[in-house]
Formats: structure tokens, C-alpha cells, sequence
């Protein structure tokens, strides 16, 4: 039997809270932080950084991103209607599996909450972890997830982006050294579009849980066959739109086409829950390689060890 009381029982809890987001958020926010640091003056204040020194960022990049969604993710999944529908989608996460109860994860919150805010000082990137708690108090206890598609992928919106921001100040370097300039931003928000635009291929295949809590999705809402093509569309022009915004040769639009092309098949001709969870991982991937459009323009920091 289980020891409740072991350290081992309590870090597996912890993992079990974020298991479920780490190819969704750790692993394409990551790459959006360490790719945007490493093309220097294209993103940042940096005019010539050393691969060397951005890859030693790594493990802070990671860090910063894996509290700020552990704080999200216990706040989320300690409500009432989240547990009931974990309790379908996902009955290993801690509440539904009686890891732990209500009242211990809001206690655990009273804990990670200023553990978050102070790592976040140190790391450089207080700012985007206030904005990520204010948004998580938007999109949980005031209920902005249930509030229908628009505003639930506007709010999902501006959360990648606040961890998109972090990542990328964490990852140019300490405190005060170097920072995202203009194009930074505007890059921010055109990936911050694909976000709102695309977020909608998560509800594809969690329609029994969403159904059971009564959220308004796009599969919910407007019907399945017609939230896919919401989702079809907005891949298809984002797949030849992003390279196009940094200039790139025809060798910058293979993996962004292929990849959501991919998508887009999928979508649409190949349905189901797994089907459907597996053109979401699908979805992760091409992210990142949206994400890396920044580092085909320029590459020169791998001649710059």
C-alpha cells in the first residue's frame, strides 16, 4: 500500500498536477524562449550571443516555466467542475484519484503561489508571472474557460503568450543584461494570434468532459464538423503567413506545411478521441516549428560557440 506520508507520494502528486501540459506548454514555451534568445538582434538586445551561454539558460527557462504552470494547473484542477470532468477525461491527476484533497491543493496554492513569485524575481521575469496569475484568476475563479470559445481561446491567448514573454526574458540571460526589443512584441502577438485562432484543436477530443462540466467549446457550440474547419483554415493561412513575416526562402515554409498539412488532414478526415489527441501532439509540434522561423532567418549564433 501506498505511503501517503512519503516524499516520493508527495513529488509524484506534484508531477501529476502539470504530467498532462509538458508537451503542450514546458516543451513548445522552452523552445520559444531558448530559439528567440539565440537569434540575438533579430529579437533581442543582444548583438552577438554565444550559443554556450544561452544553452546554460536552459535549466532556468525550464524552471520558471514549470512553477508558473504548476500554479496554474493547481488552481485549475482544485474546482468543483474541473474535478468532475478529470474525473472522465483524466481520473489519474491528483484530485479525482484522491491524491489529495480541495482544501489541500488551496493550501499547496498558499505555498507555490509566492515560491513562483520568488524564483520569478530572481530569474528576471516578475512581471509575466504577475500577469499569469491575474490571467489564471480570470480563467478559473471567475470562470472565463466557461464562457464560450472566443474569450476562452482570447484569455488562453494571452496566457501562452505570458509564458512566451517569460521564457524569452529568462532565457536572454541574468537580470538586467539583456531583454526582447520591438520585433520581439510584434512577433509576440502574431504567435500570440495563432493561439487564439488554433486553441480550439484541445477541444476536439475532450468533448465528454466538457459536455459533463456544460463549457461552451467550439465543438459544443457550433457542431463538430464545423469547429474542425475553424480550425483547418486559420493552420492553413498561419503555416504560409508566419514565414512569410520573416522573409524566408521556400526552405523556411517545409515544416510549417507539412506539419500543417498534417494538421489540417487530420482535422478533418481522421476523427475520434485518440485520433484527435494525436493531431493535438501534432498541433504542439508544428507551434515549435513556428517558433523556430526566427532562428532560419538568423544562424549565426551556431557559428558562435
Amino acid at each position: 500500500e501506498t505511503d501517503k506520508s512519503s516524499l516520493s507520494f508527495h513529488l509524484k502528486t506534484i508531477w501529476l498536477f502539470t504530467r498532462n501540459d509538458l508537451i503542450s506548454i514546458i516543451l513548445p514555451q522552452t523552445a520559444y524562449g531558448i530559439f528567440s534568445a539565440l537569434t540575438g538582434p533579430l529579437l533581442t538586445t543582444n548583438q552577438s550571443p554565444r550559443l554556450s551561454s544561452i544553452l546554460l539558460r536552459l535549466p532556468h527557462v525550464i524552471l520558471w516555466l514549470w512553477l508558473n504552470l504548476l500554479v496554474f494547473c493547481i488552481a485549475n484542477q482544485r474546482l468543483p467542475d474541473s474535478i468532475q470532468e478529470d474525473s472522465i477525461n483524466k481520473p489519474w491527476r491528483p484530485l479525482p484519484s484522491k491524491r489529495l484533497t480541495p482544501l489541500q491543493a488551496r493550501r499547496l496554492l498558499l505555498v507555490v503561489i509566492p515560491a513562483a513569485c520568488l524564483a520569478s524575481q530572481y530569474l528576471g521575469a516578475a512581471n509575466e508571472t504577475m500577469v499569469l496569475t491575474v490571467l489564471t484568476w480570470i480563467y478559473d475563479d471567475l470562470g472565463a474557460a466557461d464562457e464560450g470559445m472566443v474569450l476562452r481561446n482570447f484569455v488562453n491567448a494571452l496566457g501562452f503568450s505570458g509564458f512566451s514573454a517569460g521564457a524569452v526574458v529568462v532565457a536572454c540571460g541574468p537580470p538586467g543584461s539583456f531583454e526582447p526589443n520591438r520585433t520581439a512584441t510584434h512577433w509576440l502577438i502574431m504567435m500570440g494570434l495563432m493561439i487564439f485562432t488554433t486553441m480550439q484543436v484541445q477541444d476536439l477530443y475532450d468533448q465528454e468532459g466538457d459536455a459533463a462540466r456544460g463549457r461552451k467549446t467550439a465543438p459544443l457550440g457550433l457542431g463538430d464538423r464545423a469547429a474542425r474547419w475553424t480550425l483547418a483554415v486559420p493552420v492553413t493561412v498561419l503555416s504560409l503567413v508566419s514565414p512569410a513575416f520573416w522573409g524566408l526562402s521556400v526552405y523556411g515554409y517545409v515544416f510549417p506545411v507539412v506539419l500543417g498539412g498534417v494538421i489540417v488532414f487530420r482535422t478533418l478526415m481522421v476523427t475520434g478521441v485518440k485520433a484527435d489527441l494525436l493531431t493535438f501532439k501534432v498541433w504542439c509540434f508544428w507551434g515549435i516549428s513556428l517558433y523556430a522561423l526566427p532562428l532560419v532567418k538568423d544562424h549565426s549564433v551556431f557559428y558562435r560557440f
